[in-house]
């Protein structure tokens, strides 16, 4: 879906009562969007990429959405062998079910993210990395990501994960800044 098509279905689900018409969205069995992405999820005519929308129980535990998108995209912590000039990132769209029934803590306040966040106030390393300070939020969510995964946390493995949402300058930057070069 676009960006447009994103904000109509938003409001279409925060208020199924709206009148707002159905977007231009269409939904993929998932063979269909791994093809689609193996050709490089570039926008339709229509401005339209590859976005996966997963729908996240009120009582869903930490990782839930990574088990989800594992189960529609296998290879995401993978480095992407599919993306070319003008490629999009399939981007995720967490849906919480129903309203919290109280504020959620923001994501700092995680323990696993606190513990990260005060190893690298430390040392200016995380995994035995150095993260430069920009990345680190994106490093502590794919270190633990990869962690609940049970891959390897490695600068490979982190740079690879993350190389589907940075240019291929800026991957090759934290690649270097992750191996120490």
């Amino acid at each position: 879906m676009s960006p447009g098509d994103l904000e109509i279905e938003l409001k279409r689900w925060r208020d199924p009562s709206t009148d707002v018409p159905a977007s231009n969205a269409e939904r993929l069995a998932t063979p269909a969007a791994l093809a689609y992405r193996a050709t490089g999820n570039l926008p339709d005519a229509l401005g339209r990429s590859l976005r996966l929308v997963i729908h996240v129980p009120n009582d869903a535990g930490p990782g839930y959405v990574e088990r989800q998108r594992a189960r529609f995209e296998p290879d995401f912590h993978e480095a992407p062998t599919w993306k070319r000039a003008g490629s999009k990132p399939i981007n995720v769209v967490p849906l919480r079910e129903g309203r919290a029934s109280e504020p959620r803590a923001a994501w700092w306040d995680d323990p696993d993210i606190a513990a990260l966040e005060r190893e690298w106030s430390a040392t200016g390393s995380v995994a035995g990395m150095t993260v430069p300070a920009d990345y680190r939020g994106f490093v502590y969510k794919t270190v633990l990501a990869l962690r609940a995964a049970g891959k390897e946390v490695s600068p490979r493995s982190v740079s690879d994960s993350v190389s589907r949402w940075l240019s291929p300058t800026d991957a090759e930057a934290l690649r270097a800044a992750l191996e120490g070069d």
